[in-house]
């Protein structure tokens, strides 16, 4: 599989939901092994987030990766799942880091 393949299969992947209401996204490395994300919901007393992310897969996860992740809205679960895996698995970088730097370096306006 191409980089780009494995980009657009990123993006055009789509949530199963199983037996147990967990959400899975099937993509695959790029040595054409399969990589299972899912995400479910912690209890309604949690307040790390409502939503908790997994990955199993080929990507050399270590504890400084910080799983399960957790968030407040499938929204922001889904947007960072599949930058974590563009960058992960294709070291593709949805947002420059000159971009992300300008933020911390004291360029233009401190105010965000």
């Amino acid at each position: 599989m191409t980089r780009e393949e494995g980009l657009k299969q990123i993006d055009e992947a789509q949530w199963m939901r199983d037996n147990y209401d967990t959400l899975h996204l099937y993509v695959t490395s790029p040595r054409d092994r399969p990589v299972d994300v899912w995400l479910s919901m912690r209890p309604v007393y949690c307040d790390r987030g409502h939503i908790q992310l997994n990955i199993d897969g080929p990507l050399q996860l270590d504890g400084a990766d910080s799983f399960p992740r957790y968030f407040f809205s499938f929204a922001e679960a889904d947007a960072h799942t599949r930058m974590f895996l563009k960058w992960r698995l294709w070291e593709y970088r949805t947002v420059s880091y000159a971009e992300i730097s300008s933020r911390f370096k004291g360029e233009g306006d401190a105010t965000f």
